[in-house]
């Protein structure tokens, strides 16, 4: 899990030294409340046309709550479309999300492992978002987006009996995002 972050990092540190380079648009953004919970979701929106752009946003999640021990990671691609937005990327939109969800949660009693809650999740879905750049280039972008889960794989373990969890195959990606917009005009 760590390398996957690593790369992301590597890649989204790559994108904004392209789109410094040419004229290129990426919005870098992070999510301020999951900061204060303890979980980091990043993005990078690159701005393919005024109209179009692709998003990629991966989360990591991770505490120790009293005899809670949590691990989470989301990773979400989006492909939003602008209605008329004034500069590149930017107003209303709708989107379309291809999201992958892992996730596990395990209780304990002093040194040994009393139950463990594992869930892997891969769907797609619709949304929409409102997204708004500043003449500083300060980026604020709002969504919200409903689908479907296409596998979903979730699991109960307690004392050594593992059982299959009938979870509902409805899926939620949100985003809320501050940011910066590097390259461009």
């Amino acid at each position: 899990m760590k390398q996957l972050i690593k790369i992301f990092t590597f890649a989204l540190l790559m994108s904004i030294g392209f789109a410094s380079q040419t004229q290129a648009q990426v919005d870098v953004s992070v999510n301020p409340i999951g900061l204060l919970f303890g979980n980091l979701s990043v993005s990078g929106d690159f701005v393919l046309s005024d109209k179009f752009s692709v998003e990629g946003q991966v989360g990591f999640g991770t505490g120790n709550d009293l005899q809670l021990d949590y691990f989470s990671l989301p990773v979400t691609v989006f492909g939003k479309y602008y209605f008329n937005p004034d500069d590149p990327a930017e107003k209303f939109y709708a989107d379309a999300f291809l999201r992958f969800i892992a996730r596990n949660y395990t209780a304990e009693d002093g040194a040994t492992n009393v139950a463990e809650y594992t869930q892997t999740r891969l769907g797609f879905g619709f949304g929409i978002g409102y997204k708004v750049v500043g003449s500083s280039g300060i980026v604020f972008d709002i969504g919200f987006g409903v689908g479907r889960a296409i596998t979903d794989k979730t699991t109960f373990e307690t004392e050594g009996d593992q059982i299959e969890v009938d979870w509902p195959k409805l899926m939620f990606a949100g985003k809320l995002g501050i940011g910066y917009r590097f390259g461009g005009k």
